[in-house]
């Protein structure tokens, strides 16, 4: 006999899911269980009357109440024994207890052990999430606790909505093993049968078991029409896999493992990806992506991490992915960490590695491998005086296959600051010298060894100042700041470029003491920031708009920069402006802009606007300008378009190129206790001329777990800030 396990879940869809079959009867939770009851019963009558004969036999008349710990009985005329705790009724019936309501007839229950059994029922089940309801032929509950229905169904629909049910000719309940078993299963969506299995098994509650999982379809130009179908293996309570086999018409049958492992020491998972022959590749050779990840504990101050990737041709993620996102990896990450943190200091030791996936990167221009990197960060602050000593150290090897310059690099950085913030104001000072010692490979002799020692002090202070509108119980703020920067030229050409680059120019950059990441550059300073912010509080704590403008005054020529840059000898900075803005519930948006005065032209900026109106009512529209880099616009909007339609889209534009880069478009149907999502996805491939087209399906029928593709993830990266129930 064939079994067919699937698991039944109400998260993550169902939760997110905005309408619930809730009725006006829903069931009351917490209403009936009283715990103060012990093993007493209650009763109530309108009359009752012992039998002569049989004095433990009493007769309840009229409307009739039992009540007990795990629940309530109103019933009417009823037979209860006071010694066996057997009661009989004839009749109608209701049995009510946290989350579960029964409306039956003919019913033998007993309320010592629990057990009963009961004839045609109706029964409601209130999750808390979503309200379920179904009926039986039969319902009983014996003494090991087993629950046996006959003739049930179950559906997440009020009663004589066609939108869905499961029905089974038996269906028995094991809380204590967490499954459930049904015989004779038939899935109907709108009267029409889409599953039917003569076993069919499920866990009730949160206990995992083995079993196939929903499928999911997919279409894309890169592999054609797709057929996922996961199984999942509950190995051990410490170990579970999920395997999927994924069938594409254009390309073959790809199997996808992911292992999971969980010890003492942390969480452990392997995933592992391949397929034996493309029918698209010219190469006759198998394709396959690895990765491992680790993430654990050795003690409470020694943690571990660890993540390494490896796949078998650059053009797989473009092939076989399925997102704009994973088509542009250039490179994978292989890293392995050991951190100790203790309470003034912290500890890291690390080895990074790269796999270069796209070949037609220049040797030269390949990350370098750090094997090993170690630091050391030390805080010990002093709080009456508002002290605080730190010193970040780094010893790392780098080293790259090809002929470039490899080495060590020491780099060591104590630093002093002195901290007074005061109502109203602030003010720091801060002192530190950066000593770094490099010793290389594939360099003349007397470059080997390299020193670089650099003074550094800045001092920062500002104002917050504030005006209190007595007419709507607002603040407006007004908080200027001043930072000076001063550090020592150090001729740095000599120094080779492990791993450092120039950071982005904007806000934040006025208060940084490096404008560049990395060790191997140290700026050159004699500044002076000044900045002016403001904000506009509402009563309820809410900015209405937040502001800020600034710009660096520049005393001297900045003269350490990266290979084939020339020095900077401009006065000032450009000016970098933020403004973000809540005009009302409804309306938001933000702009954040680098202006030259010297040229009078726009470097870099965006902007985004945001209205929200309420459920499904989203739309954002945002444009960003990078100078050399593109211009490029963005609108998505999710909106109703007719009772339980809406639609959703996302377009991301190339104003420069006159080219889309990702369009998505989505349309959802969504009735209280089924959902219909379906979208198509166009993207430009890693070589930016070529794009890709993916279509993506998906099932909700609310109670059970979804088929198909999630889309409410599909949309969420492609809407800011869209939800399946906003």
């Amino acid at each position: 006999m064939a079994v067919t396990s699937l698991l039944l879940s109400g998260a993550p869809t169902v939760s997110a899911a905005p309408l619930y079959c809730k009725s006006e009867s829903a069931v009351t939770v917490d209403q009936y269980p009283d715990e103060s009851l012990g093993d007493n019963v209650i009763l109530s009558a309108d009359s009752a009357e012992s039998d002569p004969d049989s004095p433990e036999n009493i007769r309840l008349n009229g409307t009739i109440e039992i009540r007990h710990r795990g629940g309530a009985i109103a019933a009417e005329n009823a037979i209860y024994n006071s010694n066996t705790n057997n009661a009989s009724i004839e009749g109608d019936m209701t049995y009510e207890s946290q989350g579960l309501r029964i409306h039956s007839n003919n019913a033998k229950l007993n309320t010592r052990d629990g057990t009963f059994a009961l004839g045609e029922s109706g029964y409601e089940i209130d999750s808390g999430d979503i309200m379920s309801q179904g009926r039986a032929g039969t319902i009983a509950r014996d003494e090991e606790g087993l629950l046996r229905l006959g003739n049930a169904s179950y559906s997440s629909c009020p009663p004589g909505d066609n939108g869905w049910k499961l029905s089974a000719s038996q269906i028995k309940l094991d809380a204590d093993e967490g499954v459930g078993t049904a015989r004779n299963v038939t899935l109907r969506f709108k009267n029409i049968p889409l599953l039917y299995a003569p076993l069919f098994s499920f866990p009730i509650g949160n206990q995992r078991k083995t079993g196939l999982l929903s499928p999911r379809f997919d279409q894309s130009d890169q592999t054609g029409f797709e057929y996922r179908q996961p199984f999942y293996w509950n190995i051990k309570p410490n170990w579970d896999a999920t395997f999927v086999v994924r069938t594409m018409t254009d390309r073959g049958v790809q199997l996808q493992t992911e292992l999971r492992h969980l010890n003492r020491i942390g969480t452990w998972t392997l995933n592992h990806e391949s397929i034996g022959t493309d029918r698209r590749n010219n190469s006759n050779k198998s394709r396959r992506f690895s990765r491992f990840r680790h993430d654990g504990a050795l003690t409470d101050r020694w943690k571990t991490q660890v993540d390494l990737s490896s796949v078998s041709d650059k053009d797989y993620f473009e092939d076989l992915g399925d997102t704009l996102k994973i088509a542009s990896i250039t490179h994978l990450q292989r890293r392995a960490d050991l951190t100790y943190t203790a309470d003034n200091y912290q500890f890291r030791t690390r080895l990074l590695s790269y796999q270069t996936v796209e070949l037609s990167i220049d040797e030269d221009q390949r990350p370098y491998r750090q094997l090993p990197q170690l630091k050391l960060n030390y805080n010990h602050p002093i709080e009456r005086p508002g002290l605080e000593f730190t010193v970040d150290s780094e010893l790392v090897y780098f080293d790259r296959p090809d002929d470039s310059i490899t080495g060590s690099r020491l780099d060591i950085k104590p630093r002093v600051e002195w901290n007074i913030n005061r109502p109203g104001w602030f003010t720091s000072l801060a002192s530190s010298w950066r000593f770094s010692r490099y010793d290389l490979n594939n360099v003349p002799g007397s470059d080997q060894a390299q020193l670089r020692d650099v003074p550094l002090l800045s001092a920062d202070a500002g104002l917050f100042l504030q005006r209190y509108n007595e007419s709507d119980g607002s603040t407006l703020t007004l908080e200027p700041r001043l930072f000076y920067l001063y550090s020592k030229f150090r001729d740095q050409s000599r120094l080779p470029i492990f791993d450092t680059g120039a950071l982005d120019f904007n806000f934040s950059q006025l208060f940084r003491e490096n404008r560049f990441s990395g060790a191997d550059r140290v700026n050159d300073a004699n500044q002076l920031s000044f900045a002016l912010s403001s904000r506009l509080i509402n009563p309820n704590g809410r900015e209405r708009y937040s502001a800020s403008v600034g710009q660096i005054l520049y005393f001297d020529d900045r003269l350490v920069t990266l290979p084939d840059e020339a020095p900077s000898t401009t006065n000032s900075s450009d000016i970098v402006a933020e403004l973000q803005t809540e005009v009302s519930r409804r309306w938001g948006g933000s702009l954040n802009m680098q202006w030259d005065p010297a040229r009078g032209k726009t470097q870099r900026s965006s902007a985004k606007i945001k209205y929200n109106n309420g459920p499904g009512k989203l739309v954002n529209f945002g444009h960003r300008y990078l100078g050399e880099d593109g211009e490029f616009a963005h609108l998505s909007f999710t909106w109703p378009i007719a009772d339980r339609w809406r639609l959703a889209t996302g377009w991301n534009y190339s104003l420069d190129t006159n080219k889309g880069i990702e369009t998505v478009l989505g349309i959802e149907y969504e009735s209280c206790c089924w959902a219909f999502r379906t979208a198509a996805r166009r993207y430009i491939t890693d070589d930016g001329e070529n794009s890709t087209d993916a279509y993506f399906f998906q099932l909700v029928l609310k109670g059970l777990a979804p088929v198909g593709q999630n889309v409410t993830e599909v949309l969420s990266e492609a809407i800011g800030g869209y939800r399946s129930d906003n």
